[in-house]
């Protein structure tokens, strides 16, 4: 995935956070790193375990035990080494809006219904894009949210359910290359948004299934009473990154 010239030089000056070095985050950070984002944050709590090896590509056997954030890290300068990468090796909640303050976009790769919420509420709060990621099993999908502008993680689904109900693609299982998949469109989602591009999934829902090959967008409608994003203001909202290409 390689720029245009005319991206390049924002790429480069880019800042993106990924929440979660997972199934989804893993493909995301590979794929940013590779197309020429300037700077990569990775926040994860875990470590690396021998499960996650089949779906989780920035891994290897050697990396068991060790945090994610580290052996993401390592993984990604080590073939990029310009790339610059900040991390935090904690668990994104309520409280952790602070960790956005300077980045372009935030891609919330986590593998819990509650912790999307939070990633969702951080975003909107701070009016800074998300792109969203979900998978279990054999389906994942993707929305983007653009405070202000476009409807958030919250008009969708409204309120988490009972963290009892809704197992995580740990628990539940899910395809290796539906996450991979999931991920890496993730990723060109970012940076058409870096590059000052339309987004392709904001107001839509991607949902893929990987048994049936089926792709379909299903529309999204702003709430007006949505506790996250009702009370944010409609404002023109471009990546710091694209506002310096612009600049020049």
């Amino acid at each position: 995935m390689r720029p245009s010239r005319s991206t390049r030089p924002a790429l480069a000056d880019a800042r993106v956070l990924v929440v979660g070095v997972g199934g989804l985050g893993s493909p995301a950070a590979m794929a940013l790193a590779g197309a020429g984002v300037g700077t990569i944050g990775l926040v994860d709590p875990d470590r690396v375990e021998p499960s996650n090896l089949h779906r989780q590509p920035l891994y290897t056997e050697a990396d068991v035990g060790r945090p994610k954030v580290d052996a993401a890290a390592a993984r990604l300068c080590a073939g990029h080494p310009r790339l610059r990468v900040e991390t935090a090796a904690v668990r994104f909640g309520a409280g952790s809006s602070a960790l956005l303050e300077g980045f372009d976009v935030v891609l919330d790769g986590t593998d819990s219904i509650a912790a999307k919420f939070d990633v969702n509420d951080a975003a909107v709060a701070a009016r800074v894009p998300l792109v969203h990621a979900g998978a279990i099993g054999w389906q994942a999908q993707l929305l983007t949210v653009l405070p202000g502008l476009s409807a958030c993680y919250r008009c969708l689904f409204e309120e988490p359910p009972p963290a009892d109900e809704v197992p995580s693609c740990q628990e539940a299982g899910v395809l290796g290359p539906a996450v991979v998949l999931a991920g890496s469109v993730q990723a060109a989602e970012a940076i058409r948004l870096l590059a000052g591009a339309a987004p392709l999934f904001a107001d839509r829902l991607l949902a893929i299934d990987t048994r049936t090959g089926s792709w379909r967008r299903i529309a999204v409608t702003r709430r007006p009473d949505c506790p996250s994003c009702g009370s944010v203001h409609q404002n023109t909202i471009a990546p710091r990154s694209a506002q310096r290409s612009v600049a020049r």
